[in-house]
């Protein structure tokens, strides 16, 4: 819907752009129809009309199942058997259907959130055919799974019932992002830096693009390769701070972003997804925060930040976009704020390991004083002492770990990890 409130306005400035999209026309309303209760995050800021709002995070199958251990159990399994199912360090993930698919590097397996059926389930945790370094998972249309594995250096492929089904790869391969269109699977493969295009059901490769270099087309760092509803590719560059475009084919079409620390450009660049309407999330795990631009590739608004609130984010890597399930997490959305889709970020550490936020927009009868008046949401973007030296050198690496600007990380915290592709 953004997308589509940009191509309507394509004739205004960007100024006056930027505030229809994200200011809205009116902050005034009517009495809500219901009472709010507890405490939200919404972004962004205001006065400013909200778009976003932290839903929930999940950290162990209890917070799929609501359930809690009873004292009795507690005392015959032990206390610590209701941590069984814990996601410890999650990397890429995936929603679909009310589904939530997320891979665990720190207990290696892909963790499946079922929001329908309340169940947690365990994928690919034993047997010869193990999970040992899952990154990336990508879910075709049929319900086949597709997990890139670092360390074996191969392809896993479930079925729709989440058994193994087989592996694809080859000798050199490194597969550290997978996406899914039709029949064709797009691997980003770091050793050679590029994309490989393989037939989603043979393994057989099909085609290729990209070289290291720093032009068109070309990769230093391919760390994410995600496609949109047309078939086309994008693929970020975690070296070279920006996002490529390109055809199903592999042909360049275009590119934006650069090193900086202001919003708009990005610092280290991790994961993307790419909405029905166009609309590019991108995951900085320096401002630790999620950047959305449109179609045209300018930005839109950015959600989370570093912090100990609802929603902040510690360390982002995954994300993941769905229209569908919406329904399933009403019961969490504020009775002012009209959801449609539903946005998953992963957090290689911090209290909320997989967090679900929603895109919406204010109800009728509500104001947007009353939306925000609960909210504990707060900024993310902008000058920081850690970031602010490699908007002056452009020539400059982003660090491999930026801490939190509220402190160190706990003891014993993770440091980061990036699936695999060491550029300090």
């Amino acid at each position: 819907m953004i997308a589509k409130v940009v191509r309507r306005a394509a004739g205004l400035s960007p100024l006056i752009l930027l505030a229809l999209v994200l200011a809205g026309c009116s902050s005034g309303g009517s009495a809500p129809r219901a009472e709010a209760k507890g405490v939200y995050s919404f972004w962004p800021l205001a006065p400013a009309e909200p778009r976003v709002q932290f839903v929930k995070a999940f950290q162990s199958s209890m917070d799929v199942t609501q359930e809690r251990q009873s004292a009795f159990q507690d005392l015959v399994f032990g206390a610590e058997s209701a941590d069984a199912a814990a996601i410890e360090k999650p990397y890429g993930v995936e929603i679909r259907d009310g589904k939530i698919y997320v891979c665990d590097i720190r207990r290696p397996g892909l963790a499946v959130l079922d929001l329908r059926t309340r169940q947690m389930r365990l994928v690919g945790v034993q047997g010869v055919n193990r999970l040992a370094h899952p990154v990336d998972v990508a879910v075709a249309d049929d319900g086949y799974i597709y997990i890139a594995d670092n360390e074996r250096n191969v392809i896993v492929v479930y079925n729709p019932q989440e058994r193994y089904e087989t592996a694809f790869g080859r000798q050199g391969l490194r597969p550290v992002s997978v996406a899914v269109h039709g029949d064709r699977l797009y691997v980003c493969d770091l050793e050679g830096q590029r994309v490989e295009i393989m037939n989603r059901r043979t393994g057989e490769k099909i085609g290729e693009f990209g070289s290291v270099g720093d032009g068109e087309g070309q990769f230093r760092v391919p760390l994410c390769v995600e496609t949109d509803r047309q078939g086309f590719v994008y693929v970020s560059d975690m070296m070279r701070s920006r996002l490529q475009k390109f055809t199903p084919d592999g042909q360049f079409v275009a590119a934006f972003g650069q090193l900086g620390d202001v919003a708009g450009s990005f610092a280290r660049p991790k994961q993307l997804a790419v909405d029905n309407d166009g609309i590019v999330y991108v995951v900085d795990a320096a401002f630790q925060n999620v950047q959305m631009f449109n179609d045209e590739f300018s930005l839109l608004m950015s959600f989370g930040s570093a912090g100990e609130y609802p929603g902040a984010m510690n360390l982002p890597v995954g994300i993941s976009v769905s229209d569908e399930g919406v329904d399933l997490v009403k019961d969490l959305i504020h009775p002012g704020f009209d959801a449609y889709r539903l946005v998953v970020v992963t957090n290689q550490f911090g209290p909320f390991k997989v967090a679900m936020y929603a895109l919406g927009m204010r109800k009728d009868g509500w104001s947007v004083a009353q939306l925000h008046a609960n909210s504990l949401a707060e900024a993310g973007v902008g000058q920081n002492e850690t970031l602010a030296p490699l908007q002056d050198d452009p020539g400059r690496v982003a660090p491999d770990t930026v801490e939190p600007p509220q402190g160190p990380a706990p003891s014993g915290a993770p440091e980061e990890d990036d699936g695999g592709a060491s550029v300090g």
